[in-house]
Formats: structure tokens, C-alpha cells, sequence
């Protein structure tokens, strides 16, 4: 199945978090993911980062450095992507301070809101704009465990990587 975006946030430089997130997507379009992506040490993730079959759009994490964008190969050093995707804008942002991209979003008409950064899993509706935090895909924070996100013709659900449990989903 086609026309999926799988949706990350946090990794850290944790290889099996982006191997478990891979695994829990199936065959997917492209990824989006929301910053916090290596760590000060090499883990492997920028190379799989680097060879995936498929796009992958980053935004900068506040533990995102210049020299994990040449590591990675990709650009992310920019704070806000944007993404059209099945006639939906989408802004992909790490969310630190989240008040300014929150009115960002609702300025501009974004479909969609893609963040991190509090490692806490949430899918809030405002206005017509949907803010989805995937939560950590390797350090989760609160009640649940480690965690991305699949968004697709259907809707939108976060899940645990370690089962695929469902722990939000947003329908069409």
C-alpha cells in the first residue's frame, strides 16, 4: 500500500528506534521527521538516514548540530519544512518554543503540524489545523512507551514501536 508517510520525532541517534519505526510503517512514500535526530555519538542512524529508499524531511531539533548535516546528508538545518502532501499543507517543526509555530500554523492555513521535542505523544484538532507530536521514538516521556506516527488516506494514528499498539488516531 501506497501514499504513507511515516512520521518521527526524537530518535537521538538510536538505530533500532528508526529500524522499529521501518518495521511498524511497511511500505511508506517518504518520512517526516521532527528533529532530536543523531546524538554526540555515531550510531549508525545517519547512514541509514542517509541510504533510505525513500525521502526523508527533517527539521532542526535543538540537539541538532551543523555537523550531523553533513553526517546525515540531508539538509536540516532549517526550523520549519513544509510539505504538500494529498492536497494538505504540512509544517514539520521540532516545537521549542511551540507558542510561535503554533501561531505560524493558524497564520498560514496548515492542514497539518508535525513537532517534538516534549517526547509526549498528542494529537490535538485546532481550528482546521491538526497538531500531531509522535512522542519519542527512543526516549518517551509520561505514560507512553516509545513511539512514531503513520499518516495516510485514512487518517492519522501513533503507535507504540515496540507492538505497533494504537495510542492516538485522528480519522479522515
Amino acid at each position: 500500500m501506497k501514499n504513507r508517510l511515516g512520521i518521527i520525532s526524537d530518535t537521538h541517534g538510536h538505530e533500532e528506534a528508526w529500524t522499529d519505526a521501518l518495521r511498524q510503517w511497511g511500505t511508506i512514500d517518504g518520512v517526516l521527521h521532527a528533529g532530536d535526530v543523531l546524538s554526540d555519538v555515531s550510531t549508525g542512524l545517519e547512514e541509514m538516514i542517509r541510504t533510505a529508499p525513500f525521502p526523508v524531511v527533517i527539521s532542526r531539533g535543538n540537539c541538532d548540530y551543523p555537523e550531523h548535516e553533513s553526517l546525515i546528508g540531508r539538509p536540516i538545518m532549517a526550523p520549519y519544512a513544509t510539505v504538500w502532501w494529498n492536497s494538505l499543507l504540512i509544517l514539520v517543526a521540532h516545537g521549542a518554543p511551540f507558542q510561535p509555530l503554533r501561531a505560524l500554523a493558524l497564520q498560514c492555513g496548515a492542514d497539518l503540524v508535525v513537532y517534538g521535542h516534549t517526547h509526549v505523544s498528542s494529537i490535538v484538532r485546532e481550528q482546521k489545523t491538526i497538531f500531531l507530536n509522535p512522542g519519542s521514538a527512543s526516549l518517551p516521556k509520561g505514560r507512553d512507551p516509545a513511539s512514531a506516527a503513520l499518516l495516510d488516506g485514512r487518517g492519522i494514528r501513533i503507535f507504540t514501536l515496540e507492538d505497533g499498539v494504537t495510542l492516538h488516531e485522528e480519522l479522515w
